[in-house]
């Protein structure tokens, strides 16, 4: 028997199932595609699918994003105070979807440590670094798109833009570090749960993102939200294949 609180979660996520996109989604999601698709495979995607891992870039890409990921339960927690209760239709619905992720959030970055942990890094080695300027920029307009814009913006820039990309790379890169840790090496975690979950999750972010947007700007700032979340994450993890850049 489920809890309450797993039970108003599922319930939460069982509301959220997808239903057919206006036209204006269509149109955002088809001009994104060729973007979309350039965000996941990065060349330390794109190499790390083929060849073995190259475990000084990723050393470094891992110390490099950590503050993103560290932030991610923050950035919601932003759009979360954005919400109400009962004054606007479904809003309750979404209150609770935040709560429930933000939650699940909190696991996340034990399980990124215990991932960056295999490459050779302490946690003081992590949480002490200064990201480069490429990984500051997605970090600062997450930060700023989930304070300053709309409920919309914000949840179509961080849970669907972000964590929709990530999901699927770490979907297509989890067979190669499976090769390198072992089945069951709890080095996996982070990856494996992205892979499992960042499918629904987006997907459940976009059902937001419609319900919370009510006229043609607000049309626009979405799309540029998403595409400029979209921008940032490529040059973020471009950033990272460079010889040494975020090394040890």
């Amino acid at each position: 028997m489920l809890s309450p609180r797993s039970q108003r979660h599922k319930e939460v996520k069982d509301s959220l199932q997808a239903t057919p996109h206006p036209v204006w989604v269509e149109d955002m999601l088809e001009s994104l595609a060729d973007q979309w698709k350039a965000a996941v495979y990065t060349p330390p995607i794109a190499q790390t699918m083929t060849e073995p891992v190259d475990q000084e870039m990723w050393k470094g890409l891992l110390r490099e994003f950590f503050c993103v990921v560290e932030a991610f339960p923050k950035y919601m927690g932003l759009s979360l105070a954005k919400t109400t209760y009962g004054q606007s239709p479904r809003d309750s619905l979404v209150r609770d979807w935040l709560i429930g992720n933000i939650r699940v959030e909190a696991l996340h970055v034990r399980w990124y440590l215990d991932w960056a942990a295999w490459h050779g890094h302490s946690t003081s080695d992590i949480t002490s670094h200064r990201p480069s300027p490429e990984i500051a920029s997605l970090f600062e307009w997450l930060w700023s798109v989930s304070y300053r814009g709309s409920l919309a913006e914000a949840v179509g820039a961080v849970n669907y833009a972000i964590e929709g990309v990530i999901g699927e790379c770490s979907r297509v890169v989890l067979p190669s570090f499976t090769k390198l840790y072992g089945d069951g090496s709890k080095s996996l975690t982070w990856l494996a749960a992205h892979a499992n979950y960042d499918d629904a999750h987006p997907r459940e972010a976009l059902e937001i993102v419609k319900l919370a947007t009510t006229s043609a700007e607000e049309i626009r700032r979405v799309h540029s939200s998403i595409s400029r979340s979209l921008e940032l994450f490529e040059k973020a993890f471009r950033a990272c294949s460079v010889p040494h850049r975020g090394g040890s």
